[in-house]
């Protein structure tokens, strides 16, 4: 039995890339940064031609309010800019309530200059199993990428109606 030391054998240094293969990452690189920029702009596009309020119809403070059973009194910038709470009076509790059990019905804002848009993505919280003819309500969203500021025009979409230019007050 031998008690030597052992020695590790010499690892030799990586080669250095061919000219060719420098070039042939470099157009892979290319290529990754090209699909990348196509990819976003093509989902830029295509926010853009989704537009929520097609499909809607532009209708007067008291329409809106006699089609959805809600009469918008205030979008509120709140929580330091971060919130925007939608508050309405209940017209019709029957089509009111349906803002809280249908997910169609939920309201959706568009920035009107930006076509930013707001949704909410979940059913709204409410303790109570009615709303009172009268009653004021209201939601809480995200104010995602601080899109509402104060004195932005909003258009407020509920269903297949939008009620236009309801500025944002902070």
């Amino acid at each position: 039995m031998s008690t030597g030391t052992l020695t590790a054998a010499p690892v030799p240094a990586p080669a250095a890339p061919t000219p060719h293969a420098r070039r042939r990452i470099v157009l892979v690189a290319a290529l990754l940064v090209l699909a990348l920029a196509a990819f976003f702009g093509v989902r830029a596009v295509m926010a853009h031609a989704a537009d929520v309020r097609s499909g809607t119809e532009a209708v007067s403070a008291e329409e809106f309010g006699a089609r959805t059973g809600a009469k918008i009194s205030l979008i509120g910038v709140t929580a330091g800019g971060g919130m925007i709470e939608l508050r309405y009076q209940v017209v019709d509790p029957d089509k009111a309530s349906l803002l809280l059990h249908q997910a169609d019905k939920r309201p959706v804002l568009v920035v009107e200059d930006t076509g930013e848009t707001l949704a909410m993505v979940s059913r709204p919280h409410n303790h109570k199993a009615e709303l009172n003819l009268g009653g004021t309500y209201f939601f809480i969203m995200a104010n995602t990428r601080n899109a509402i500021h104060d004195g932005s025009k909003v258009t407020v979409i509920i269903g297949d109606v939008r009620l236009e230019h309801v500025v944002a007050q902070a």
